[in-house]
């Protein structure tokens, strides 16, 4: 089954309830279209411009209220907050000074080795577990010392932990962004940290070492994301009209098994 026949039909579902106003809920969103960019010069690059697209080749609407969202203003703080330099906590101080000294390595370095020794370093510094294994929850949004406490965690895990050490090396929160999508190749829901330049939107993901492009990674196809305090629904265009994808997708967990069709 094509990945445009559910699209189409959920496009059909939002311009219903819009024209409609059948839901007060969507109505209170104040849906607008916005790219994630960012303001800052990144590793001594011109600053980051509005895109054609936003990540994934997606249209982003900004949104005020998911479930992803309210998930993510509790983290956030912890996130913009983390310092890996000392440990004050009983476990997983063994891991966070490896990852205090990556940082530090990092905040000197060019912007492409940067991000690719703090994606590298996380992979290979915790654990793959599920959530439901690993809290007893079956979509738990932990914090930096969580994630460090246990040394395990799922996919948005990993990238809240690569979000944290790289705004402790010197990017700006709001080049970042969680994104929480659908592998379409492998029928499963997915997170991944993406980071928004004037070069285009790089992709941290604990399923590879490597650094990509979105371009290189067609078979993701973004649902929303989160960055500092913003929060976003994907689409894509269809006709020329800008589309968000909503309705049940609102509540899907990254790393909690496969997607429906």
């Amino acid at each position: 089954m094509s990945l445009a026949s559910p699209l189409a039909a959920v496009a059909t579902q939002v311009i219903g309830a819009l024209s409609n106003q059948a839901s007060e809920a969507f109505k209170r969103q104040q849906v607008q279209n916005v790219a994630i960019t960012t303001r800052a010069n990144i590793g001594n690059r011109t600053p980051a411009r509005s895109v054609p697209s936003a990540v994934f080749h997606s249209v982003a609407f900004r949104v005020a209220s998911i479930p992803i969202a309210r998930k993510w203003k509790t983290v956030f703080p912890t996130v913009a907050a983390a310092d890996f330099s000392h440990c004050a906590q009983q476990s997983g101080c063994a891991a966070r000074d490896i990852l205090g000294k990556a940082v530090e390595n990092a905040e000197n370095l060019a912007f492409r080795h940067k991000i690719s020794g703090i994606n590298r370093t996380v992979n290979r510094l915790i654990r793959y577990q599920p959530d439901a294994e690993n809290y007893g929850s079956k979509d738990y949004w932990a914090t930096p010392d969580e994630i460090l406490g246990r040394g395990k965690g799922d996919c948005e895990d990993y990238a809240i932990l690569k979000m944290a050490a790289l705004k402790a090396a010197g990017l700006p929160s709001e080049a970042m962004a969680i994104v929480v999508l659908r592998d379409v190749k492998r029928n499963f829901y997915h997170a991944v940290l993406a980071i928004t330049t004037s070069q285009g939107h790089f992709i941290l993901d604990n399923l590879s070492d490597e650094v990509k492009l979105d371009s290189a990674l067609p078979n993701y196809q973004p649902l929303f994301s989160v960055s500092a305090d913003r929060s976003w629904i994907h689409g894509v265009k269809s006709a020329g009209d800008k589309v968000a994808s909503t309705a049940p997708m609102l509540d899907v967990m990254p790393g909690e098994g496969i997607a429906l069709r």
